[in-house]
């Protein structure tokens, strides 16, 4: 290789480097969103079911022990046009919340939001769901919370356009169906209070009087992770569910495992017994 084909690598190499630099965590997000959907196509393609092993929000696995799928939906989508409005709301409502909260408070609320949308979502939703629409349902709530701040300077900046486009979203998400309304307004409500908690860019992360609002979004959260994993593991279905699981999977150790601890709250369930004698 010559000493010019090795500058030419060089040199290319850091125009993409610096160009890395410059993107927005917007587009690094969206660019995110876009690789884990081509993995699932990928998955699909291959072994099948790309959405399941991926991490989406699939309620009697999580109560199992999988709560990362809590987090990893966030990424996931169903289709392509799923993915191409989701993309676009983030484009559009990101990269004003990444320039006003600066970009460690713009992650805080994105991630904090979709967190407590995927946890309302386990409560009371019990599909499976995938989608960023909780992050994003909290970037709105962000919006509003600048509305909130300074309605004047506000409505100078956008007009009326993005609360319509919220209230738009909203109404959406009572109408249609097969869509995670508990997802969507626990995002956000989040986006909102941990806005109010940790202010724009230019302020202190965390004030003594704002503490109460993170306070509410972590009692929220937590509490209906706790609440929705209670009420699984008191139905019999559950236990029927995560045996049948692992019985696909050929884990036959985990699938008796799961019948005992059935069985410990349900001793006379024939299901549960049939299950158990399979293995013994």
């Amino acid at each position: 290789m010559s000493i010019t084909e090795r500058e030419l690598i060089m040199a290319n190499f850091n125009y993409y480097k610096r160009r890395a630099k410059q993107l927005t965590l917007t587009e690094w997000l969206i660019g995110a969103n876009v690789i884990m959907y081509l993995l699932t196509m990928l998955v699909n393609m291959t072994i099948g079911n790309g959405l399941l092993h991926l991490g989406a929000k699939v309620n009697y696995l999580i109560a199992g022990g999988q709560y990362f799928r809590l987090f990893t939906a966030m990424f996931l989508h169903a289709d392509i046009m799923h993915l191409i409005f989701n993309m676009l709301a983030l484009f559009i409502l990101g990269k004003d919340i990444e320039r006003f909260f600066g970009k460690k408070k713009f992650l805080a609320i994105y991630f904090g939001a979709g967190f407590m949308g995927s946890a309302l979502s386990y409560l009371l939703i019990s599909s499976t769901s995938v989608g960023a629409s909780g992050a994003i349902f909290g970037l709105m709530g962000a919006n509003l919370f600048l509305y909130k701040k300074n309605p004047i300077v506000y409505k100078r900046l956008y007009g009326n356009d993005l609360l319509i486009l919220i209230g738009i979203n909203v109404v959406i998400g009572f109408v249609r169906p097969n869509i995670d309304i508990a997802g969507h307004f626990g995002g956000l409500i989040a986006g909102f209070l941990i806005a109010m908690a940790i202010g724009l860019k230019s302020e202190k992360w965390l004030k003594a009087k704002s503490a109460i609002y993170l306070v509410v979004v972590f009692i929220i959260t937590f509490g209906a992770i706790g609440l929705a994993t209670y009420q699984s593991y008191n139905t019999v279905n559950f236990y029927l569910t995560m045996s049948a699981y692992h019985y696909q999977l050929n884990n036959l150790d985990k699938m008796a495992e799961w019948a005992d601890r059935g069985l410990e709250r349900f001793p006379t369930n024939e299901q549960l017994l049939t299950i158990k004698s399979m293995v013994q």
